[in-house]
């Protein structure tokens, strides 16, 4: 009797020897070969016993469901440049609906599902939601993707210390508001310090938790203390692409690095100064880095936008023993993909040091937040 029971109890938890778990595909198989009175509640009792959705099958297979009465139903977000474009199919005789795809095993993902062609809204079955920069995405991720490393206090870890201040610019006639981050220990030392210059700043250091980063990098001498400064826009585009980006530029090098070397224990060269941002703001951290060697040695440019006339100074100058940091989401905005790429081109051409890597990830802060340790300890290790 005993070996009896352990055994029914060996198959209830694991299956009959040589029972294969049920596939979406075996699923799938069972629920067409049915008549169409039972497919509902079929339908119902395979959703009741999924434990995550979008299932992920063999490291690189998605199955998206969605549970409705529609007309239509699709799935926008980072695997088609936010366009509605790749379509579920109903399951007959119920309101089941289904997608496959495939990804990379290491592929992390954002995505909206669009209901009827223009409701768009999370996906009710998934239960990974993340704050994007315009509102909140479902999330899934393939079984291979690692979770960013620092972002999180740790008790055991000194922290830096932040505050915000106001720079009044003459050449931009304004005052422009700044956050300054102070290493740990930084009012015990009498050490210089790199000093890091983050563009969208108060989004970049709220959304990438950098503080966080920079304390947990430090305390575990991945990186050295660094200064760093988040900067405020006030005419986004314009001071990093357009008709402003003169002046801003004028600012950043006339104004506030000397304002940092003036009050701060900055190393106040090249080498001590690096640059960061992220797709439009990564454009102008290249672009300060072309057009201003003499102030700037390190630029970090994350599905970044590259306008011509970076390339055209770097095609001029080369890179005057400057470090440039370059990633790439393989879903990122289609536009950027080739003018990144080009630009890493002409940087290998000029025999300049550069940091280059794609991801199969999007344009989002996620995947930014991931991969600003790396650009940190590239210019700061």
């Amino acid at each position: 009797m005993k070996s009896t029971y352990f055994a029914l109890l060996f198959c209830l938890l694991f299956g009959l020897p040589g029972m294969k778990a049920q596939t979406f595909s075996n699923f799938l198989n069972r629920i067409n070969a049915a008549g169409f009175a039972e497919r509902q509640a079929m339908a119902g009792k395979f959703l009741a016993d999924q434990t995550n959705i979008p299932i992920i099958e063999s490291d690189t297979t998605a199955h998206f469901l969605y549970w409705g009465n529609a007309i239509s139903v699709s799935i926008a977000g980072d695997a088609t440049a936010w366009k509605p474009a790749i379509n579920l199919k109903r399951i007959e005789g119920c309101d089941l609906w289904y997608l496959t795809a495939s990804y990379e095993p290491d592929a992390r993902l954002e995505y909206k599902v669009v209901v009827n062609g223009n409701d768009w809204k999370l996906d009710s079955l998934n239960k990974l939601v993340v704050e994007g920069g315009m509102g909140k995405n479902s999330e899934f991720v393939m079984p291979r993707y690692e979770r960013p490393q620092f972002i999180y206090e740790r008790d055991v870890v000194p922290w830096g210390f932040y505050f915000d201040t106001i720079v009044q610019s003459e050449v931009m006639k304004e005052s422009r508001k700044i956050r300054i981050y102070l290493p740990p220990n930084y009012e015990k030392s009498t050490d210089s310090y790199p000093v890091a210059y983050f563009h969208d700043g108060f989004e970049f250091f709220d959304r990438t938790a950098a503080r966080n980063i920079m304390d947990n990098m430090t305390f575990e001498k991945r990186i050295r203390p660094v200064i760093a400064v988040f900067v405020e826009p006030v005419h986004r585009d314009p001071e990093y692409s357009g008709m402003e980006q003169s002046s801003y530029t004028r600012f950043m090098v006339e104004e506030l690095i000397p304002f940092m070397d003036k009050g701060y224990r900055t190393q106040p060269n090249p080498e001590g100064r690096a640059q960061f941002g992220i797709s439009n703001g990564g454009n102008i951290a290249l672009w300060l880095a072309a057009s201003h060697p003499e102030a700037v040695g390190k630029a970090a440019a994350f599905s970044s936008n590259v306008e011509s006339n970076i390339l055209k100074k770097f095609e001029k100058s080369g890179c005057k023993n400057q470090k440039i940091y370059l990633d790439l989401g393989i879903y990122d905005l289609p536009m950027l993909l080739p003018k990144v790429k080009k630009l890493k081109l002409l940087l290998d051409e000029k025999g300049c040091d550069v940091f280059y890597h794609e991801y199969p990830e999007g344009h989002n802060w996620a995947f930014w937040q991931k991969h600003l340790p790396d650009a940190l300890e590239y210019f700061f290790h």
